[in-house]
């Protein structure tokens, strides 16, 4: 169970698609006791789901199993794909195990039963959720900075090379250039490999800018 009063530098912000009044609000009071500041967006159609969660980003989505007559399950891709894959939690008053393996096959995150002992226990599922998410971006942000830190290596590799063949062509044309009459052809290939040199080590140091 999360500390009643865990404080956070940023709010978590949570979509609630429920058309019962009443089963909102208790949400509303898990999310509110457990994990202030938490801003939260109430809608009771599925239509008006799918147009927050394509509008705002969420940390999660939680979603009665039918809204206005209609089954999530029809939705969850959608919903899904509208809110860039945050996690779901699906609680409803009907369903089995086929309609919960249903729900999780469709993208859902959780499944609960609409009842008391899942609301005592709410507060765990969506700090499951929570933690998951935050895990997943930690993980996706280390990635591009090692990734950068690879690129910053690799452009700082060719930087070097880059200068070895300078210095390596300027030898050559040093030479050829006090004897054109015996290797002017020679020196004027040097001269044209010295510019692209010069022009791939330009094009190289813009990669670090």
């Amino acid at each position: 169970m999360p500390p009643k009063s865990r404080k956070l530098k940023r709010p978590h912000y949570v979509l609630i698609i429920e058309d019962n009044a009443h089963h909102a609000e208790l949400i509303t009071e898990v999310l509110d006791r457990h994990f202030a500041p938490v801003i939260i967006h109430t809608v009771d159609s599925i239509e008006d789901g799918l147009d927050f969660a394509s509008q705002a980003v969420y940390d999660l989505i939680l979603t009665a199993g039918i809204v206005g007559k209609l089954p999530i399950t029809n939705y969850i891709p959608r919903l899904s794909d509208a809110a860039s894959n945050t996690p779901i939690i699906v609680i409803s008053g009907q369903g089995d195990e086929k309609f919960a393996a249903e729900l999780i096959k469709q993208g859902a995150a959780e499944y609960l039963s609409k009842n008391r002992e899942t609301l005592d226990g709410l507060a765990v599922h969506i700090y499951k959720q929570l933690s998951q998410k935050r895990r997943n971006k930690q993980r996706i942000k280390k990635k591009i900075d090692k990734s950068d830190k690879i690129e910053t290596s690799t452009t700082s590799e060719i930087i070097r090379e880059v200068d070895r063949l300078t210095q390596q062509a300027l030898a050559l044309a040093g030479p050829k250039r006090r004897k054109r009459t015996r290797a002017a052809i020679e020196t004027e290939q040097l001269d044209k490999l010295l510019s692209q040199i010069k022009k791939l080590r330009e094009l190289t140091m813009k990669l670090l800018t």
